[in-house]
């Protein structure tokens, strides 16, 4: 069957349809002429505000921002300062994180939750010395307020005058009565011979503390001499002394003995200062004299 064809001028005007044209089709226009209708000025701003609405806005940089039109397409970056607290971090350097210094004393660090000072971190290198008080875990003692004075100690009963309140400095020294007691280098002590009769109790003192020994000289008379020399000291203090002449007791006079039956004692007479014993009249030839006397070890 012979192909149909139906020309342009079977065809009414503005009667095909677009959905009818083949746009894949190859046409030849080379024998005719094709006239294009100039759309009016209404329809190219109608036009123009059509697309203008579908094409989107162009980028413009702002601060920390650079975008670099010589790539394609176009590449935005981020300015990061070389110093800056901000890194990019990952094997592919795409994730952009907050940098933190670990450090001697502790440090800022991160997690997922965020930025945190590390437990511990603080030392005492990063405090500038303003902590208050009330800060301080213990910010008392012994129940006052730091920065507080504490009640001030008074001295009593053999401490030396001293007032103490914790805002300075004080010493507290022993109140020392009489001579008896000293303070030394190595703490108090019973000062040298500052122990008198005063402060013993009667009968207080045993014989095993005394530094005392009996002794006993013997002497014979040439119906010359008046005195006799002791071998050993006696005590000026406390003189004991027994005189026996022939078996005999002689009597001890305070001064002036009358005869060889009286005598008189001297803790510092005789030869070295010893002792010496002085009869009124010389005992008689042959007269045997023991002296019992008590002296010093």
């Amino acid at each position: 069957m012979a192909n149909i064809q139906i020309r342009n001028g079977q065809i009414k005007d503005a009667t095909i349809q677009p959905g009818k044209i083949d746009l894949t089709a190859t046409f030849d226009y080379s024998s005719g002429t094709i006239t294009v209708a100039t759309p009016t000025a209404d329809a190219q701003a109608a036009t123009k505000a059509y697309v203008d609405g579908l094409v989107a806005d162009g980028f413009q940089a702002g601060n920390g921002i650079t975008i670099n039109t010589g790539t394609s397409p176009d590449t935005i970056s981020v300015k990061v300062a070389a110093d800056g607290a901000l890194s990019f971090i990952g094997s592919g350097t795409d994730e952009l994180a907050v940098k933190v210094k670990s450090e001697s004393g502790g440090s800022i660090t991160r997690d997922a939750d965020g930025i945190y000072i590390a437990d511990s971190a603080i030392s005492s290198a990063k405090l500038a010395g303003s902590i208050a008080n009330a800060k301080l875990a213990n910010s008392t003692i012994s129940g006052k307020a730091l920065g507080a004075s504490l009640d001030a100690l008074s001295d009593g009963n053999g401490i030396a005058d001293f007032t103490y309140d914790g805002s300075g400095v004080a010493a507290i020294a022993i109140d020392l009565d009489g001579s008896t007691l000293a303070v030394s280098a190595n703490g108090v002590k019973v000062a040298d011979l500052g122990v008198d009769t005063g402060q013993l109790a009667a009968r207080a003192v045993q014989a095993a503390k005394l530094d005392l020994q009996n002794n006993l000289d013997k002497f014979t008379g040439d119906n010359t001499a008046t005195f006799f020399d002791l071998s050993s000291a006696l005590l000026a203090d406390f003189i004991v002394c027994d005189v026996y002449k022939n078996g005999l007791y002689m009597d001890q006079v305070a001064s002036s003995p009358a005869n060889q039956d009286e005598f008189t004692v001297s803790a510092t007479g005789g030869t070295g200062g010893v002792g010496r014993i002085t009869f009124g009249a010389a005992p008689s030839t042959a007269d045997v004299i023991r002296v019992k006397f008590i002296s010093a070890t």
